[in-house]
């Protein structure tokens, strides 16, 4: 007897299912592989969506060289870039370039086109232009007095901005205080060095200018050169001195005797008991006044004695250092 039993039901739903699923294959069958390997799809449903970006600084300086690259996800492209409309060719996906005058804001583009299949992507980025630091340097007097205050001011060619830090001979580097700095020389200085450094407040270039200044000094350390002691008829020079920053001028007497120069030659033709010379010394910048004295002492015999003692002289010449004239002096005198 047979024992195997049938299901009219399952029998009738497999049978169902067979035919959707030949169905389905039959569908598919373009996209299959007859060895049972993975079919190749068609390029134009594999294809990626081409796209680029221009990478690199957000801002350039006038007359610092710079540059651009455009990055693309295509394996095989070719670039074309421009900068403000002009196109710039032959240097693949980098753009180098210098900016020689202020513009504000230059506009990069670039185009990604794929060889041979026809597509492309665009791309633009705005770059800010920067000016300077450029042209630094310092305003103020050559000149400066002690312990009088003096003001300095720096200035710079510089877009948008910049900032202005200060430094006096090997002093820190003072910021802060904008482009206006005061300077007060002490009594024993006798020369400054500033420095001021421009920085652009974007770009953080910057740019030191240099200024050399003399400080006014003196007159100080004055005295008068030559002998103590002279005889009669005996013609000596005499030379005034001082310690004077830029420079000094003299005036240079005898009693009440005076010309200008700090040279003096002096002979006495009577017996008398001493000479006192007298020097003053003005700094031609500053104004300022020192005088020095000195005495000598006169010995040895009179030997042409006039026949009226009151008549008697000193002869005194003082010859200008500048000009290199004498000029001969007589008063009278009387015995001391």
């Amino acid at each position: 007897m047979d024992h195997t039993y049938t299901s009219k039901k399952m029998g009738g739903n497999w049978n169902h299912c067979r035919l959707l699923m030949l169905l389905f294959l039959t569908v598919l069958q373009p996209g299959l592989s007859t060895d049972g390997e993975e079919p190749e799809l068609d390029d134009d449903d594999n294809r990626v969506e081409i796209s680029c970006a221009i990478v690199g600084p957000d801002y350039v300086t006038v007359g610092v060289p710079s540059s651009v690259e455009c990055l693309s996800n295509c394996k095989a492209c070719t670039f074309s870039m421009s900068l403000d409309s002009q196109r710039a060719q032959g240097q693949g996906s980098v753009l180098a370039f210098t900016v020689s005058s202020w513009v504000g804001v230059l506009t990069v583009t670039c185009t990604a086109a794929e060889d041979g299949k026809g597509g492309s992507a665009n791309a633009t980025k705005k770059l800010q232009v920067l000016d300077g630091p450029a042209n630094v340097s310092i305003t103020g007097p050559s000149l400066l007095h002690q312990s009088v205050s003096h003001t300095y001011s720096c200035h710079a060619q510089c877009r948008p901005s910049c900032t202005y830090a200060w430094r006096t001979d090997e002093g820190p580097w003072i910021g802060g205080q904008g482009n206006v700095l005061s300077i007060t020389p002490q009594e024993m200085d006798k020369s400054k060095t500033l420095l001021c450094k421009a920085t652009n407040s974007v770009s953080g270039l910057f740019v030191a200018a240099t200024q050399n200044i003399t400080v006014t000094y003196g007159p100080s350390e004055m005295q008068i050169n030559g002998p103590d002691v002279m005889s009669i008829s005996e013609k000596q020079q005499f030379v005034c001195s001082a310690e004077c920053l830029p420079s000094c001028r003299y005036m240079s007497s005898v009693n009440s005797q005076t010309v200008r120069g700090n040279v003096m030659e002096v002979t006495v033709d009577h017996p008398l008991k001493s000479v006192t010379l007298k020097c003053e010394a003005q700094n031609t910048a500053s104004r300022k006044k020192a005088t020095v004295t000195k005495t000598i002492h006169i010995s040895g015999s009179f030997r042409s004695v006039s026949s009226r003692p009151e008549e008697s002289s000193v002869l005194l010449a003082f010859i200008l250092s500048a000009a290199h004239t004498v000029t001969a002096l007589h008063y009278g005198s009387s015995l001391l």
